[in-house]
């Protein structure tokens, strides 16, 4: 048996999964299809229509959130800042009527490069001050220092609710959002329905359950802490925390720097390094327009999944999609092959990013080793270094490693092998594909809408569903006031902002797959094609 062959136990178990699809000769390409189906498949909920998806849905109580949480007026919160923290007159004013809520917008003209913000180090929440200023006690600083943050967070603003303002954040806590529109805040419901078929709808679930584990640890130490206040906790930390890169990465809380929108393309990012955090704009602004930073390289998933927005479709350069490949459990040399990847520093389950520019050849590579069978397990270790040499993982993308592809390693199997793992790769793209609920176009129109700005002209049908007149300018019965400021819009407005979001990365997504689907496809028809070219030469 050639070093490329698959075992019949594992193409049997392909065609358990893969039968609508699967022609008798792809043996090898169902075996990895088999394998990927197991890792993505998730649940796909009821199908999603766009009217279904305008529906409310119930979420966690307001009165969950400390009361004090989003009642400081800007008005306090500057006066705070440039009185109390001695932030010094700058180049930005805080808006909160923006299209992304609050923001900073240039007063005056900003030169690219020049030096913003400039805000002192006593301002900055870092898990050593959360320390000292936390009456938590000992046991605090034995928690995670996410579960530390967080823990300050919640009993600042607890405190705060019980009429102790002594707090040296006291105002900065006031003037946090009481939602960030961050996957946390969502309904169950809603995580099954407007994230089936993507692999958010794994990483959302995966959010949700790590913070909750994490609130019944600091609950087992500070019982007094409320579930309510630390799932909010943790939701502003995940949509407003800062590693600051002159401490090693440390994470820090950092008062009117988290005021800043990201922008996808921004090359502005936080500076510590001169003793106070800055901001170093990529560009010239003009007095009025938004000043951006960059939150880093994310794809629109993870923007939804911890900030509560996705970019439009086209407009975020980061977007990817993670294609997860690993070794069959049930493949007969399945240790040996985890052996041999370790011992090149690699896994037996690797994430490869696949963009609309293409994907990695080491995908291909790495599959190639995954589906080979030799008759003799000793020869593993030398097939791993043919196809993955130089490969190592970084961050856990192996397709990031190498900036040139096809410059390192093999695919195994020659043209056998390079036809069944483009296959393999098809197979994947559109298991993938089929596993959406709605249809392209109905997600291209749910993710092309703004709600919360409906055109004069003629509106959608979905525009009209998600925003009735009675709830365009409607507010939570609980706080009347709510706006951008606040962080607590009507249920219909979020529910519309939760929906177009998601379909913005469902789009993105199938962008992504589709292309890949194309690309691969159409590399198989021109091997093929030359195999026959030389068949028939030789003949």
């Amino acid at each position: 048996m050639s070093s490329f062959a698959m075992s019949a136990s594992a193409s049997a178990a392909v065609n358990l999964v893969s039968r609508a699809r699967a022609p008798p000769r792809r043996v090898a390409t169902h075996r990895a299809s088999s394998t990927r189906v197991r890792a993505i498949q998730e649940p796909t909920g009821e199908t999603a229509t766009a009217e279904e998806e305008a529906q409310p849905a119930s979420r966690a109580a307001d009165e969950d959130i400390p009361a004090p949480v989003g009642t400081a007026s800007k008005e306090e919160f500057m006066a705070w800042m440039l009185g109390v923290q001695k932030l010094p007159e700058g180049k930005m004013d805080l808006v909160v009527d923006l299209p992304e809520g609050r923001g900073l917008v240039a007063r005056e003209d900003v030169r690219k490069g020049e030096s913003l913000l400039e805000i002192p180090d006593a301002t900055l929440i870092t898990v050593a001050r959360a320390v000292s200023e936390s009456k938590l006690g000992p046991a605090h600083v034995k928690l995670q220092e996410w579960s530390l943050l967080a823990a300050f967070l919640a009993e600042q603003a607890l405190a705060i609710e019980q009429g102790d303002e002594s707090g040296k954040f006291a105002v900065y806590i006031r003037a946090l959002p009481r939602r960030t529109g961050g996957v946390l805040d969502w309904p169950e419901e809603d995580i099954n329905t407007l994230l089936a078929g993507s692999p958010s709808l794994r990483a959302a679930k995966d959010r949700q359950t790590s913070v909750e584990s994490a609130i019944l640890t600091i609950r087992g130490e500070f019982p007094q802490l409320t579930p309510g206040a630390l799932r909010w906790a943790f939701d502003v930390l995940f949509s407003r925390l800062i590693r600051l890169p002159s401490r090693g990465g440390e994470l820090a809380l950092v008062p009117w720097a988290d005021m800043l929108n990201h922008k996808p393309g921004c090359e502005a990012y936080i500076d510590d390094s001169g003793g106070m955090v800055c901001l170093s704009p990529d560009r010239k602004y003009r007095p009025g327009e938004q000043v951006f930073a960059s939150y880093g390289a994310r794809p629109s998933s993870e923007l939804l999944i911890s900030y509560g927005f996705a970019p439009p479709v086209g407009e975020n350069p980061d977007d990817f999609y993670d294609l997860v490949l690993g070794v069959d459990p049930d493949d007969r040399w399945a240790e040996q092959k985890a052996a041999a990847l370790r011992g090149l520093g690699l896994r037996p389950v690797e994430t490869f990013p696949l963009r609309l520019n293409g994907y990695p050849k080491q995908l291909l590579q790495y599959a190639s080793f995954i589906l080979c069978d030799p008759e003799d397990p000793s020869e593993l270790p030398e097939l791993a270094q043919r196809a993955l040499i130089g490969n190592k993982a970084i961050g856990g993308l192996l397709g990031m490693v190498t900036k040139k592809r096809g410059t390192q390693g093999e695919v195994l199997g020659g043209e056998a092998g390079e036809i069944a793992v483009r296959e393999m790769v098809a197979d994947i793209t559109t298991d993938a594909l089929s596993r959406y609920p709605n249809t392209l176009e109905k997600d291209r129109d749910i993710a092309s809408q703004d709600p919360s700005k409906p055109s004069k002209g003629k509106k959608s049908k979905f525009a009209e569903e998600v925003m009735p007149p009675s709830a365009a300018t409607g507010n939570d019965g609980a706080f009347p006031n709510a706006d951008a400021w606040v962080g607590v819009f009507s249920e219909p407005v979020r529910q519309t902002q939760r929906s177009v979001a998601a379909a913005r990365v469902r789009v993105s997504e199938r962008r992504i797959l589709a292309k890949t689907d194309s690309e691969v496809r159409l590399q198989l028809r021109k091997i093929k094609a030359d195999m026959m070219t030389k068949s028939s030469k030789s003949q």
